[in-house]
């Protein structure tokens, strides 16, 4: 189709011939078919565009290799290399499901615990690195590397993810202060020390936000105490219904009492 439309165009507007010829030969290269008898050459031709780094073209040909050569030795290859068309297209989502498929069916490829740190890679990359956006795929990468260490630790791939695990639990526990501190600041106190408490059940390790939220957590809860004795059927205080004034004081005393250590 592509060789009609080049003739149409060079006749059309009559060209010199030695254009149109190479014309012809630039498409003829470009468009090399696959050998039905030698699924090893044609996966060769296939990869041709991968390795020039043409990846668009490359994916629409891996994937003819794929459709082609569905049991070929090559094919699990054409579909790990699909993926990393994706990748560096900075098609992310597409990269991501393409390795996960990837692991489903070939969970024990050489590769495979490769794609699995690249499902959670792909994930990174598409997440924001500021903390005031929302932060669904680093949680989805920082789950997948999780999961890479509880199911293989000796894997190569262990150590990194424990890295990116750091990174990205930083990420994550500084989107909760932000959002925490954004309620305190409005004096919205019942989701300003629900937040700042999430901060601490899930990232007290990292020391220098726990204190932030101790002393804040704290704050919030005597002011949604002093809320709910004034109005104790208020439904204001979504997270602390079920509290009386007394206890809500009595865990704002408990917060203290932690961070004097």
């Amino acid at each position: 189709m592509a060789l009609v439309f080049i003739r149409f165009v060079f006749f059309r507007f009559k060209l010199p011939l030695f254009v149109l010829v190479g014309a012809l030969t630039v498409a003829a290269c470009s468009e090399k078919e696959f050998d039905p008898n030698d699924a090893k050459k044609s996966f060769g031709i296939a990869k041709e565009p991968y390795d020039k780094g043409h990846f668009e073209d490359a994916v629409k040909r891996l994937g003819e290799y794929k459709a082609r050569f569905p049991y070929s030795q090559f094919a699990a290859e054409a579909e790990l290399l699909i993926a990393e068309c994706e990748f560096n297209l900075d098609h992310f989502q597409e990269a991501a499901t393409a390795y996960d498929t990837f692991v489903k069916l070939h969970p024990k490829h050489p590769k495979a615990e490769y794609a699995k740190y690249r499902v959670a890679e792909s994930y990174w990359e598409d997440s924001p690195d500021v903390i005031t956006r929302e932060q669904e795929y680093t949680e989805k990468a920082v789950k997948r590397w999780e999961e890479i260490i509880q199911k293989n630790p000796k894997s190569e791939y262990a150590s990194k993810s424990q890295e990116m695990i750091g990174k990205g639990r930083r990420r994550l526990a500084e989107s909760v202060q932000f959002v925490a501190r954004f309620y305190c600041k409005r004096e919205i106190w019942h989701s300003c020390a629900y937040r700042y408490q999430e901060l601490l059940d899930k990232y007290a390790d990292m020391k220098d936000l726990a204190d932030e939220a101790l002393i804040m957590a704290a704050k919030a809860l005597d002011h949604v105490a002093d809320a709910k004795e004034k109005d104790p059927a208020s439904d204001k205080n979504l997270y602390h219904r079920a509290m009386t004034a007394q206890q809500i004081r009595e865990k704002a005393a408990n917060l203290r009492r932690i961070l004097k250590g």
